[in-house]
């Protein structure tokens, strides 16, 4: 209490404010942001069915015939539609999926090349669907992550198709922002590929950005966590704290595949470092966010854990939090093979809030002049810590490395299920090398 008093008498400070001698001067913004997993679309979960080669290359193609640009398209606008009624100034996306295809495909065979066709840009639908509500934001950074390609089976002969995940960082275009950070987490999950001694890193990302509004710096974070192995999980969790800045306020947004109602030993560790500002200001019950059907038409709301946060440190105070995209009202009408049937935006609920960050300024202290002492000389003044000294990094405490073999929690919609299905693959061609 002592603590939330002290923060709240900071921030209350007028802007410019200036106490007794060695005060700070504290200026004050009220950002909003918003972190949404906009689901790559694809009910990846039927490659399980697959009992050989064959059935998995039938299966993708399956899924690629279900492919529909308007779907996602429709998607895309209502997500677009959530960021205006949020006004938010800062956006983190996860799952923003980059779908290409090849035909004829060339999968496996001698000097391949990687599929180059676009079939599905989120992220360009996205930009395409802000631009038509006259709404400016720029891609302040994108991170790619998982690059996976795989052989399908179609009534028109081999097609590759190649499934790519970004994470994105939105900033509204007339914020200045500056210091971005793109990347991958050193912890990746790796897959064996069959009869080689080669591996694939399924690997997850983060942007970072410097964003200043109404003068006011915070740290802004997009980031997507492991959902398949807890132990990379923690890992990049580890790596992620250990880069966030220790001097100025911190806002992260994600898809941490860990919190309320699901297994937490990871959200418990980001939070050890960092505030739940739903669980501060959040009063929409339990605020679920994971996960819908995977085909996205289910009519009842499925969502039943809440992994997808906004964390915070610093100067940062959260004034209202709630979720975007969970009510049935919320779905999207689309024309599918002639029928009208209502989607969900995504699988995931998304989480908006906005902040009170301030940002202190120390006010200098005059030097006071030095008595002199019995021999008429001033006295020494202690020399001080120069102003502005960086504080080191922290570096993460050693984990060990995750393997593909051991224990997980299960399978959760979206970029999991690549992981999954990748690992399916390399044992399918594994054991059936013959077929």
């Amino acid at each position: 209490m002592l603590g939330s008093a002290a923060g709240l008498t900071a921030l209350s400070v007028a802007p410019g404010a200036r106490g007794a001698s060695g005060a700070a001067q504290t200026a004050s913004a009220t950002p909003t942001v918003m972190t949404r997993n906009v689901y790559l679309g694809i009910d990846l979960f039927r490659l399980f069915r697959a009992e050989s080669r064959a059935a998995f290359r039938r299966i993708v193609g399956e899924l690629l015939a279900e492919v529909d640009p308007a779907v996602y398209e429709a998607r895309a606008d209502a997500i677009a539609g959530e960021i205006a009624a949020a006004g938010a100034d800062v956006v983190a996306l996860q799952e923003v999926v980059l779908l290409r295809t090849q035909r004829p495909g060339d999968f496996g065979s001698e000097g391949s090349e990687r599929a180059s066709d676009v079939l599905v840009d989120f992220l360009s639908l996205l930009e395409s669907a802000l631009a038509d509500r006259d709404l400016d934001y720029e891609v302040a950074g994108v991170a790619t992550t998982t690059d996976v390609e795989l052989p399908a089976d179609t009534e028109d002969g081999q097609v590759d198709v190649r499934l790519t995940d970004r994470d994105v960082l939105l900033v509204r275009g007339d914020l200045e922002t500056e210091d971005v950070e793109t990347g991958s987490f050193e912890a990746a999950l790796p897959i064996p590929v069959p009869d080689s001694d080669r591996t694939l890193a399924l690997e997850r990302g983060y942007c970072t950005a410097a964003v200043t509004v109404d003068g006011v710096g915070f740290t802004a974070v997009a980031t997507h966590l492991e959902s398949v192995s807890p132990m990379a999980r923690q890992q990049q969790a580890r790596e992620l704290l250990g880069m966030l800045p220790e001097s100025r306020p911190v806002v992260v947004a994600g898809d941490f595949n860990s919190g309320p109602g699901s297994e937490t030993t990871t959200y418990d560790l980001l939070t050890g470092e960092l505030r739940d500002a739903y669980a501060v200001r959040g009063t929409d019950g339990d605020g679920f966010t994971c996960c819908q059907a995977g085909s996205l038409r289910n009519d009842t709301s499925r969502l039943t854990t809440r992994i997808d946060a906004l964390l915070y440190r610093g100067e940062v105070r959260p004034t209202a939090v709630n979720r975007v995209g969970h009510r049935p009202e919320d779905r999207v009408e689309v024309e599918v093979d002639g029928e009208t049937v209502r989607l969900w935006p995504s699988d995931h609920a998304g989480v908006v809030g906005t902040f009170e960050v301030a940002e202190t300024t120390p006010t200098p202290t005059p030097t006071p002049t030095p008595a002199p002492t019995a021999t008429g000389e001033p006295t020494p003044t202690p020399t001080a810590t120069p102003t502005g000294t960086p504080t080191p990094t922290r570096t993460p405490p050693p984990t060990p490395t995750p393997t593909a073999t051991e224990a997980t929690d299960g399978f959760g919609p979206g970029m999991g299920v690549v992981a999954a299905l990748v690992g399916i693959s390399a044992g399918v061609a594994a054991r059936l090398r013959r077929d």
